[in-house]
């Protein structure tokens, strides 16, 4: 029974030295993977010092069923990646990063405006219908303006039709979610579409206040797009900072042309706001817009239209 005791308090003891050694030889190989990974780094771009490898622009499909992409298409996305990669890094040496990293606040501001102005869009829909309704009900028109409204009317209805019908798809795959899988199911389902967007919407705000740092640092013409602002001549300034000072190398020669299709976009010609660009700046848009503007414009159009 003593030998046996012993035997036991052996085998412990080994066991216990046995995992000791295996913990070790984690933490190890944990410390020798980003060496390893370095080191095996194919380098496809150099700049303010910083290496890019092929592995941080390469196209992976999440889904591997997806249909193979041509290499005309793969390599318009691995060229657009670099493109972000070197402006990003740049960005870290030529701007403060508070000036372009996005807080909380800003970040639930533009949320909020998200949800107002969705609401929003939906009572528009209606009241644009309601409204034509109500003119062709009330005034007579010439053929051609009564095809005009009528043609109206069709189009804002099916705009109210698939947003029901997307509604009610919802509704019922929730509803076949629950029965399926329980209620923490639709919990983590609803956690995730909420997580996402609040991704979408801190890189919103990142893109905006990326923005009105390049302006700040760099001056220049604004222009007014779906996106936002763009300062077109501090994009135009970035770039030749990122040559210069950022020594920009691209040593695989079938990304050497990475900035031609921003610096195509950059020469278009564009409609420069002629107003200084602090006042765009100043705010973030979705702070000061006035969600039902283009509505009313659009209601008072339709109540202009000539009628007898």
């Amino acid at each position: 029974m003593i030998a046996s005791a012993n035997g036991r308090k052996q085998i412990v003891k080994e066991l216990k030295l046995l995992n000791y050694y295996f913990r070790h030889f984690l933490a190890v190989v944990s410390m020798l993977v980003p060496v390893l990974t370095h080191a095996q780094c194919d380098i496809v771009a150099i700049v303010f010092s910083t290496k890019i490898c092929k592995a941080d622009i390469v196209f992976r499909p999440g889904n591997p069923e997806t249909k193979p992409l041509s290499a005309e298409k793969r390599h318009k996305i691995e060229s657009n990646r670099l493109a972000v990669k070197i402006r990003a890094t740049s960005a870290r040496h030529l701007l403060t990063k508070k000036s372009y990293t996005p807080n909380e606040k800003e970040i639930n501001s533009f949320i909020a405006f998200q949800s107002k102005a969705s609401a929003s869009r939906a009572r528009q829909t209606i009241e644009v219908v309601e409204t034509i309704e109500l003119l062709l009900r009330t005034h007579k028109y010439s053929e051609t303006n009564r095809r005009r409204l009528e043609g109206s009317l069709a189009t804002f209805r099916r705009s109210v039709a698939q947003s029901e019908r997307i509604e009610e798809s919802k509704k019922k795959g929730v509803e076949e979610m629950r029965k399926r899988f329980g209620e923490d199911a639709v919990k983590k389902f609803h956690a995730r579409v909420e997580q996402n967007s609040r991704r979408f919407s801190e890189q919103w705000v990142a893109r905006w206040k990326m923005n009105k740092a390049l302006y700040e640092k760099y001056g220049g013409r604004i222009i007014f797009q779906q996106a936002g602002m763009e300062p077109i001549d501090a994009y135009r300034a970035q770039l030749k900072d990122i040559r210069k000072k950022g020594h920009l190398k691209i040593l695989k020669p079938e990304y050497r042309d990475v900035f031609n299709e921003l610096e195509r976009y950059l020469n278009m010609g564009h409609n420069y706001l002629s107003e200084n660009g602090k006042k765009h700046f100043n705010r973030p848009y979705w702070e000061t817009a006035d969600i039902d503007a283009q509505h009313k414009r659009t209601i008072d159009e339709y109540r202009a239209i000539p009628h007898e």
